[in-house]
């Protein structure tokens, strides 16, 4: 009954039009109200120790080095590096598109984030180079999907604090996916561009290759840091000298240290980052993270009702009950997932399912590390559907094209997600491989 009530406010809250957050804990301190199953004076407590982590630190950091990566001309030599590498291909700058979204995404964390960088970059040049402003805002709000995949991701990072799986394990196992969504974009790319009849560029010298590299070089020393922070040397002796290998600094850590360094890259060596611009991404970061915290203080209180009242234990054991195999309760789960998509973003997604969900999937074997990549894909997905899709939105804002055209022109692109999404789900070793290296 409990559960039934909570529930039915909640969706109450959102059809009347009451932003997420305020629906989560609303719902949850009304429940509270009725049925008294938190005392009053818990409910502040935990809204306060909700955010009183360590962990949640890294989400500013890495929203603040996005920007400045922005505006510092960081991105703008990624773009460089990547169309030289690929430009002269078939669909080449299509497929500069992806490969500066997976550049970009190492260092991000966020999708709408890599949408707007690479977008405001590249849109232009695809309109100019003769590709139909279709097929350019396809490619720019579908491979900025890959920004929560690639690590850093800040939804793995919500899913590591909300189920207490290792955040650095995490990163580990969204890095071949990530690397094999970006192949299928890039598939996707080659087979529309043929259909386009888009002209093939000149391929790149070996000078200008030279060039294109030594000039993003400080750009891409930025997730080098980042990982090496994260993951250390492994265990080697030189010339006498041991070294016992382990990580330098935690995630949280690796965010500050990114966004100093693509402050120190754009102030000192590219020269395009101002004091003005540094006071503008700053402001415009405040109320990015304002909205995370809100909407996370918000879902973890929710949650906390739910576990108070025995939903968790209770779905893990009805589970059990049918005697379901890891396949179809994968499928189900899935397809919850896509259905959750339409209505709910990244962020409350995570943070009110993994808690109900990964105990179920632990009971049938299915490691919490896997179940993370599955719902982080699905969250890819719901990230280009109606009506609450942000990268159709910041792709719409970007090009000035209506919502509705610009889901109906990532159609196409979409096959690749779902794609992604069949061979991480029943394909464990696709997510399982580099986590299973680090023991």
């Amino acid at each position: 009954m409990t559960a039934l009530f909570l529930v039915a406010i909640f969706f109450g809250l959102i059809l009347v039009g009451a932003p997420i957050a305020v629906a989560l804990g609303g719902s949850a301190i009304l429940a509270s109200m009725v049925f008294s199953p938190i005392a009053d004076g818990i409910v502040g407590q935990k809204l306060f120790a909700n955010l009183n982590h360590f962990t949640l630190m890294a989400i500013p950091f890495f929203f603040l080095a996005a920007g400045l990566m922005e505006r510092g001309g960081l991105v703008q030599r990624l773009v460089g590096l990547a169309q030289a590498f690929v430009g002269h291909l078939r669909a080449g700058l299509g497929m500069t598109t992806v490969l500066t979204c997976i550049f970009f995404a190492a260092i991000s964390g966020s999708s709408p984030a890599t949408v707007a960088a690479v977008g405001n970059i590249l849109y232009p040049s695809l309109m100019k180079e003769g590709y139909s402003s279709r097929y350019a805002v396809g490619a720019l709000a579908t491979s900025g999907a890959i920004g929560i995949l690639i690590p850093p991701s800040i939804p793995l990072i919500l899913y590591g604090f909300v189920t207490e799986t290792s955040i650095p394990a995490l990163f580990m196992a969204g890095i071949l996916p990530g690397l094999f969504y970006g192949a299928m974009l890039m598939v996707t790319a080659r087979i529309l561009a043929v259909r386009e009849g888009i002209a093939v560029q000149p391929k790149a010298t070996r000078g200008e290759l030279g060039q294109a590299l030594k000039v993003s070089l400080p750009a891409l020393s930025l997730p080098v840091f980042i990982v090496v922070g994260i993951y250390g040397f492994p265990e080697f002796t030189l010339f006498g000298w041991y070294n016992d290998g382990g990580a330098i600094f935690t995630p949280t850590e690796a965010a500050a240290v990114s966004a100093v360094l693509a402050m120190v890259i754009g102030f000192f060596i590219y020269r395009e980052l101002t004091f003005r611009d540094l006071v503008a991404v700053t402001a415009e970061t405040g109320p990015k993270v304002g909205m995370v915290f809100w909407i996370t203080a918000n879902a973890l209180l929710f949650g906390f009702f739910l576990t108070k009242i025995g939903v968790p234990a209770a779905m893990a054991q009805l589970v059990v009950d049918l005697n379901l195999s890891p396949i179809v309760f994968l499928l189900c789960v899935n397809i919850l997932l896509v259905i959750i998509g339409f209505f709910l973003e990244g962020v409350p997604t995570i943070l009110i399912f993994a808690p109900l969900l990964v105990p179920a999937a632990e009971k049938l074997g299915i490691d919490p590390v896997h179940f993370a990549i599955i719902m982080v894909v699905n969250i890819e997905l719901g990230l280009i559907t109606p009506p609450v899709g942000i990268n159709l939105f910041v792709a719409s804002s970007i090009t000035g094209m209506p919502v509705i055209k610009v889901f109906q022109a990532t159609l196409p692109w979409m096959v690749a997600t779902i794609i992604t999404l069949l061979f991480v789900t029943y394909f464990p070793p696709l997510s399982m491989f580099l986590p299973g290296l680090m023991h």
